[in-house]
């Protein structure tokens, strides 16, 4: 296996702070764990700034890494498994992890340069990162156009988050930590209708037509969508039900939503 440059301990303690959400947040970084994700990262247009590789743990040739190094610029390095653990957010690790620049999206532009038709997913106060994750995975299964993730929910760049979106946040754009109320009124600004889903009462999702800017809003797993959301909404639908559960997991009511809404746009 090919040796890299040892990584620096004061280079060390600087990325093993980005484990915490506001040292993410201040310094735009993210770490990202595993062979799969930093796959999906390398072979997407975000910037990858380092990848680090525990020396004794790695569990997969890094020969493909290598090139990327060759032809990229991404420096490389490896670690004792003691400091690697200290990067590490997984019990059983594969042994590498890239860092990773945030991508920064202008929210005018954002609206601007979307489609006519367009299906938008709003996450209101949405709490579980593997809810967060699964929706962002399916988003990206039904191709759509973008995201909008809360401010009061879970990080987009928790580890937990990102591991459960199986790298589908390196494919579409995502808009994370924003105020819902504010990008919703700047949506319908731009001829979106806001579309909030509520357990019942409101239009049935099986009779339901789709306007050509739709923004679908998922609301929190606990309370649904709030009063300030509803109060945008230009319309609500309720997937019907046929058996005798309570409610449905917010991550699968997204899948059966798109479905349906995907029937319509194409």
């Amino acid at each position: 296996m090919k040796t890299y440059k040892n990584i620096s301990q004061s280079l060390l303690k600087s990325y093993s702070k980005l484990k915490q959400k506001k040292y993410r947040q201040s310094e735009r970084r993210f770490l990202v764990e595993g062979v799969h994700l930093v796959e999906e990262v390398l072979n997407s247009d975000w910037e990858v700034e380092a990848i680090i590789i525990n020396s004794k743990g790695f569990v997969k040739e890094v020969g493909q890494f290598g090139n990327w190094e060759a032809g990229n610029g991404v420096p490389m390095y490896e670690c004792s498994e003691k400091d690697f653990n200290k990067l590490s957010d997984t019990v059983t690790s594969q042994g590498i992890v890239a860092v990773v620049k945030m991508k920064e999206y202008s929210a005018q532009n954002f609206w601007e340069q979307l489609p006519k038709h367009s299906i938008l997913v709003a996450l209101d106060e949405i709490t579980d990162p593997g809810n967060v994750g699964t929706i962002l995975r399916t988003c990206d299964w039904f191709d759509v156009d973008a995201a909008i993730v809360s401010d009061n929910s879970v990080d987009l760049f928790n580890p937990k988050v990102l591991r459960a979106t199986m790298g589908a946040v390196f494919h579409f754009p995502i808009l994370a930590d924003l105020n819902l109320v504010s990008m919703l009124s700047h949506g319908k600004e731009h001829q979106f209708k806001i579309i909030t889903t509520v357990l019942d009462s409101g239009n049935a999702l099986n009779q339901f037509s789709f306007p050509d800017r739709s923004i679908i809003v998922l609301g929190n797993e606990a309370r649904g969508v709030s009063e300030s959301i509803k109060n945008l909404s230009d319309a609500s639908i309720t997937i019907p039900k046929y058996g005798k559960a309570e409610s449905l997991n917010v991550a699968i009511s997204c899948g059966i939503i798109l479905n349906a809404a995907r029937i319509v746009h194409h």
